[in-house]
């Protein structure tokens, strides 16, 4: 069952690096830091705020913080919060010039972890 949509777009150029310890996790600092292109990290801020701000809009106040996105070995990312237990999040973002865009739909689980129907 799907528990809540959300989607956000952000200008890229709105982001300012002071803003990076409110919108990222520790481990997604660390990646944000080992880029040494200022225009990729500012992708990258921006393409995390752009998801996080759809993921609390699906359901609800996380701390940005606590909603911790990595890519797996694909380039694909991937969503993980303990607050978000029993639910599943597709997650998709993307970057177009001076945009980036964040979508996901959440769907509440069962004990198993399978979406319920």
């Amino acid at each position: 069952m799907i528990r809540g949509i959300g989607c956000d777009i952000v200008d890229i150029a709105r982001l300012k690096d002071d803003l990076k310890q409110k919108i990222l996790s520790p481990a997604e600092l660390a990646v944000y830091e080992g880029f040494s292109s200022e225009t990729r990290k500012r992708e990258f801020l921006a393409g995390r705020f752009a998801l996080k701000e759809a993921i609390i809009k699906a359901v609800g106040v996380i701390p940005m913080p606590e909603l911790v996105i990595l890519d797996d070995e694909s380039g694909k990312p991937q969503l993980s919060c303990v607050r978000l237990k029993g639910m599943m999040a597709h997650i998709s973002l993307s970057h177009e010039r001076a945009y980036a865009i964040g979508f996901c739909v959440v769907e509440q689980t069962d004990a198993e972890g399978n979406p319920e129907r």
